[in-house]
């Protein structure tokens, strides 16, 4: 078996996070100092291959190392327990981790850079949204969210492209905050960007001062929502546009009337439901707004497969710093895992490549490479597809032409 680690896989993986780079993106004096044997680097490489093994456990992760020659030598360790894991994930902060997911999205949207634009003028699409991770309120009492339930939040702005959904900005609180008290911290100016987000962020004063400072944005009208008119476009029936109108949002008596005029369009999902959106932007046409408005499910997506294929719905430690950590280092996993797709331009599913990454972490780098672009095996081309179209006109023809004594018999049958 081939233990030399510095051509495995899971080396590949960590080469744009090697222990130099990490130690320069966390700019921490003294993180390390009378620490031997555990360092912040070893600890996230071992919890970065608990994300990817998606292991329910510190014990089953102190088990693996314990048991996985290939593990010792890339760790340079033979064992650890599992309370000096929990140990090192209750007393680091998790401000590092941030730092590392931060340092990790931007080297995503480096390489991304030469992409064409996701459509006409738009450089970029952000899409915001949070996602809440319940827990117990008597082992998490930190997270308080209701009277019998406790929980965090990760607050999230992802950029949508054509093929991979990336984490750009995130916020991890209590969920007792709500969305709209996160918008400063995930909308940044950036004329060639879209912020697209859902009705939870709803806030006039803060729509104001997107549009004072430039900022284009998509979202959804509450149902309660005081509306003064100013003028109306023709509709555009044919692509499901009903109503196209610049409006005044607010009301004077409550002071909440906003000071610039925003843009209103009634349109319908694909179930027939009717859909109002609000944007600042008048310089799109109203079927394309309506159709990136439908790019927002690309975060409930993301989100699932979060919760699906790492660890974030259960937790190894119970302190913040514990849940914190864990829900940062998943997002440098997904981030590590999005920079090797785009290494390889590897045109499948993530999900293909992180299956095949669980099974040759250790294996050398070219068995992965060939494992997954390998062509499929099978010869056959499925189940054929009947003519049933070609059948008809041919028994057609047979009965212009008078061939129809066949069509008496019993054993005939045109279905077969």
């Amino acid at each position: 078996m081939d233990k030399d680690t510095t051509k495995s896989t899971l080396n590949e993986l960590l080469k744009v996070l090697d222990e130099k780079t990490f130690l320069k993106v966390v700019n921490v004096s003294n993180l390390d100092s009378y620490i031997k044997k555990l360092t912040a680097y070893k600890f996230l490489q071992l919890f970065i291959i608990a994300q990817l093994n998606e292991k329910s456990s510190l014990k089953k992760l102190a088990k693996q190392l314990k048991d996985t020659e290939e593990l010792h030598t890339f760790i340079q360790m033979d064992a650890i327990s599992s309370s000096q894991l929990s140990r090192k994930q209750s007393c680091l902060t998790p401000r590092i981790f941030e730092k590392v997911f931060r340092h990790l999205a931007v080297s995503i949207q480096v390489k991304m850079k030469g992409n064409s634009p996701f459509l006409r003028d738009i450089g970029k699409l952000l899409v915001i949204d949070s996602s809440t991770m319940s827990m117990s309120l008597s082992q998490y009492p930190w997270a308080t969210f209701r009277k019998t339930k406790a929980g965090v939040r990760l607050h999230l702005r992802v950029v949508v492209t054509k093929d991979v959904t990336l984490p750009d900005q995130a916020v991890i609180l209590p969920a007792k905050h709500a969305d709209r008290t996160q918008m400063n911290k995930l909308i940044d100016v950036d004329s060639d960007a879209i912020h697209l987000f859902d009705r939870g962020y709803t806030d006039y004063r803060q729509y104001d001062k997107l549009c004072d400072r430039g900022i284009r944005f998509i979202t959804r009208l509450k149902k309660n929502a005081k509306i003064e008119v100013l003028n109306e476009q023709v509709p555009d029936v044919e692509n499901n546009i009903f109503s196209d109108q610049e409006v005044f949002l607010g009301d004077e008596q409550n002071r909440t009337k906003m000071q610039n005029t925003l843009r209103l369009i009634r349109t319908k999902d694909s179930e027939g439901n009717e859909i109002i959106i609000l944007t600042s932007c008048f310089d799109l046409s109203a079927k394309e707004i309506g159709d990136l408005y439908r790019y927002r499910w690309k975060i409930e997506t993301f989100f699932k497969w979060m919760k699906q294929h790492l660890r974030i719905k259960s937790f190894y430690g119970k302190s913040q710093n514990a849940v914190y950590t864990q829900i940062w280092i998943a997002l440098i996993t997904y981030c590590l895992q999005v920079l090797l797709k785009l290494k390889l331009n590897h045109n499948g599913p993530l999900l293909d490549l992180k299956e095949t990454l669980q099974n040759l972490l250790f294996k050398p780098f070219e068995v992965f490479i060939k494992a997954l672009f390998r062509a499929p095996t099978r010869k056959s081309k499925g189940r054929k597809k009947y003519d049933w179209n070609r059948e008809f006109q041919h028994i057609v023809r047979q009965f212009h032409e008078r061939e129809v004594e066949h069509l008496d018999e019993l054993t005939y049958d045109p279905i077969f």
